[in-house]
């Protein structure tokens, strides 16, 4: 299993936002943002296929007893690098966050749910193709999103960490204009719903996102959500990470 971080801040804007967003990196193989990952450490184990043999390569003859010193040499296999960055763009809309990264376009949105005596958070994400392409997101037990972050309870002036934890290693097929709904809520396993006074700082990732199941890598500054508990219902708050103004 990995482990992963997310770092944010608020951010408040109503305007398109463009930024080159980071991967989460390796992971021991003990736990995963728990989004964030490492049953593959965090990123995918992948491997693209050896290159083929060109056609104008001619094969050595019968007589040869071995290949010509001068026909191709398959390329060797090389791993998705989970650092390399990507371009993300937001936009800020009345309906969510819409979110545009690898051919994918994604509308996120939270609502406060009550729970476990206290508040909670529920993240819905729909993904859909963007370029006509199919695409493939990592799908552990828990669903392609991934947590991390803190929760500053009333009175305490440290605030109380968090890191997700990756089991199994699915697959989620994204292709076309029919939307794919992921979910997930919060808290996790082993933390405590938020109470008056309590604000939450969630940073939401994907496990893995690539064109196919060898090339996924994760996405680490996918968005963040927010949330402030006062009397009366809160409001959970999806945004652009902090990256994303350029701080």
């Amino acid at each position: 299993m990995q482990t992963c971080s997310f770092a944010g801040s608020v951010f408040a804007a109503s305007v398109v936002l463009a930024l080159t967003a980071g991967a989460c990196g390796s992971g021991a193989q003990a736990t995963p943002p728990v989004e964030p990952p490492t049953a593959d450490s965090a990123a995918p184990p992948a491997t693209s296929s050896a290159a083929p043999t060109p056609e104008s390569a001619k094969p050595a003859s019968a007589g040869d007893g071995a290949a010509s010193a001068d026909a191709p040499k398959a390329e060797a296999k090389t791993e998705p690098d989970p650092n390399a960055p990507r371009d993300v763009t937001y936009v800020v809309t009345p309906e969510g966050l819409k979110i545009t990264v690898a051919g994918v376009k994604f509308l996120a949105s939270t609502v406060a749910e009550q729970t476990g005596g206290g508040w909670g958070v529920k993240v819905s994400v729909d993904a859909t193709a963007d370029d006509g392409k199919a695409h493939s997101l990592t799908k552990p037990k828990a669903g392609p999103l991934a947590f991390a972050g803190s929760v500053l309870r009333k009175g305490k002036s440290e605030a109380e960490r968090f890191g997700d934890e990756r089991a199994g290693d699915g697959e989620e097929a994204v292709q076309g204009d029919k939307p794919v709904k992921l979910s997930r809520n919060w808290p996790l396993k082993g933390v405590r719903a938020l109470a008056i006074g309590d604000a939450l700082d969630l940073q939401v990732g994907l496990w893995g996102l690539g064109d196919t199941a060898d090339s996924r890598r994760p996405v680490k500054q996918f968005f963040h959500v927010r949330m402030q508990v006062d009397k009366g219902k809160p409001k959970a708050i999806v945004e652009p990470p902090a990256s994303a103004s350029g701080k």
